[in-house]
């Protein structure tokens, strides 16, 4: 493929290390890992959180002589500044939100061109941590209740809402599993720290704490630790954030590779539009175990170069490209 293709993503996180974690930017590390293997030209915008700063961006995007465009649409920001704009384009691929089916119809008979969506399948992460973490219980016969604290996203966003259904799905089925709060902590260290502080005088017999990312999962740990019942519970949370082996007792993750799913597909569809991209929700998250440290450690060192996302391109690899899944990447890696 010649380097002609050019894509452009919004993002819509921050540039550099913040509170909430460093997902974003390791969104971005895979995709321009996966660009440079199939000569993508990608140009990265970040919106830093600001839904201003969004709206302005992609307007601008749309003007862009790129072919394609990557869009996130949390609580909708994206798509009420498609709406609202002069622009259209017509080869648009959302990541990790996408708008809702009516939303969509609404771009379409707008005159945007939306070839499809590439999200993981949150109610998997929600469902699979609370597992992961009602496993590491031992309950004790004389009082087999364990009481839990959920500490969510923020509600708006649709990743929270399905990550707290997966929760849900597995505690409304536990009878001796206690649910005493769910509470919304934004997806923020410092807020999570704060809110955990005062849930957890209010319930010292708490066991378990959920998190709908590492960053609460950690301010919760933080706030555990200064009241000295961490060693009496188990906190988890989602995205395999840098050192949580160290100050979680579990973590979720696997969602950050999307982008470079997003890429991959991209190119194909470049190659040959045959190859539709489509709407696509992927199972991808895995609990974290030492057999993925490979990966794990190139994510938070930055050496995703190691993998060379080829392997997963139907233009590329003959007879057929290897599924994208976690095991895959973890085994190129190494």
């Amino acid at each position: 493929m010649a380097a002609q293709l050019k894509v452009t993503f919004i993002n819509p996180g921050f540039s550099d290390d913040n509170p909430s974690g460093n997902f974003w930017l390791n969104v971005t590390a895979f995709m321009q890992a996966a660009a440079k293997d199939l000569d993508i030209d990608l140009t990265v915008m970040y919106a830093n959180r600001n839904h201003i700063d969004m709206k302005k961006m992609v307007d601008k995007a749309l003007s862009r002589d790129n072919h394609y465009l990557i869009l996130v649409d949390e609580k909708s920001v994206v798509t009420q500044s498609l709406l609202t704009s002069q622009n259209l384009h017509k080869k648009i691929v959302f990541l990790l939100n996408t708008p809702t089916k009516q939303e969509q119809i609404r771009l379409k008979s707008r005159g945007f061109g939306i070839l499809g969506s590439i999200v993981p399948d949150n109610y998997q992460a929600g469902r699979l941590l609370i597992q992961q973490l009602d496993s590491l219980i031992v309950r004790s016969k004389k009082n087999p209740v364990v009481n839990t604290l959920a500490l969510l996203g923020e509600k708006a966003t649709v990743a929270a809402r399905q990550r707290e259904q997966g929760l849900l799905s597995h505690s409304n089925r536990s009878p001796n599993l206690k649910l005493q709060q769910r509470v919304d902590a934004n997806w923020s260290q410092q807020e999570a720290y704060r809110i955990t502080k005062g849930l957890l005088k209010r319930f010292p017999e708490t066991k378990l704490v959920w998190a709908a990312n590492d960053a609460m999962a950690k301010g919760a740990a933080k706030a555990a630790r200064e009241l000295s019942i961490r060693d009496q519970m188990r906190i988890g949370g989602v995205n395999w954030d840098k050192d949580h082996h160290t100050l979680l007792d579990t973590s979720v993750g696997g969602h950050v590779t999307l982008g470079a799913l997003a890429m991959v597909k991209i190119a194909d569809h470049f190659n040959n539009p045959a190859n539709v991209i489509g709407d696509n929700e992927l199972p991808i998250f895995k609990v974290y175990e030492a057999k993925y440290e490979p990966l794990y450690k190139a994510i938070h060192t930055k050496t995703l170069d190691k993998i060379d996302f080829r392997y997963f391109s139907v233009v590329h690899t003959s007879p057929a490209p290897k599924p994208f899944t976690i095991d895959n990447m973890t085994a190129l890696v190494k």
